[in-house]
């Protein structure tokens, strides 16, 4: 009978791992997204483990929803539309990145959870020098709009460490850190053109718009 049992374990085992594997594979094929996800969620726990240890955050969920251009990422205070608290979600417009760069916001948004849990967040946009500080600490210099100018170790040490690679050698550096340029804006998708008189712009979405200015009396034209 133990015998027989055993047996049935092990069909049910094999049975499972055979539906994880087909599950995962139609997991795969019907969403892009699906390693990176996977990749995202192994550093998460690799950052609880080297850079906030005796403090971790919770392990988020990831989303990966467009949102408005400036942004690169976010973290949900509180909970999301769908009730689920910790939501890191990383702007789909700019996925196109190098991992590493990808891993620096998916970390600063990290940042913003454990200060959520241990510190003192700031009640607006602004990240104050608490989370400033934080940062730093993992080696990205990052300013009180949240914009990073550079990073170093140990985040530089321990990604090559991992594997991760970098467009710049930070050793060629003088001060051993990788300057980050300010992010290049996507294109908005509005229709709204701008048109302008001379004294006043305006924008309106109207393909064939005729219209005069009642202050200075020129006709509105499009300003390209």
């Amino acid at each position: 009978m133990a015998n027989e049992q055993k047996e049935i374990y092990q069909d049910t085992d094999k049975l499972r791992q055979l539906l994880n594997q087909q599950n995962g594979k139609k997991f795969q094929l019907d969403w892009g997204l699906n390693e990176l996800a996977w990749e995202l969620y192994w550093w998460a726990d690799f950052f609880n483990i080297a850079f906030f240890k005796v403090q971790p955050v919770p392990v988020p969920v990831i989303s990966f929803e467009k949102t408005r251009v400036t942004n690169l990422g976010h973290y949900v205070i509180g909970r999301n539309a769908f009730g689920i608290k910790e939501n890191i979600n990383l702007n789909r417009a700019y996925l196109n990145r190098p991992l590493w760069d990808i891993l620096t916001t998916f970390l600063h948004e990290m940042t913003h959870s454990w200060q959520a849990t241990y510190g003192k967040p700031s009640n607006s946009w602004f990240h104050n020098k608490e989370f400033q500080l934080k940062m730093l600490e993992f080696g990205i210099i990052c300013n009180s709009k949240g914009c990073h100018s550079g990073v170093g170790d140990p985040f530089v040490y321990l990604l090559k460490k991992h594997g991760i690679i970098f467009n710049r050698d930070p050793d060629a550096e003088s001060d051993g850190i990788i300057k980050i340029p300010p992010k290049a804006k996507s294109k908005g998708q509005s229709k709204l053109k701008k048109w302008s008189c001379g004294c006043t712009n305006i924008r309106v979405a109207v393909k064939d718009f005729k219209a005069k200015c009642l202050n200075c009396g020129n006709d509105f034209v499009r300003d390209y």
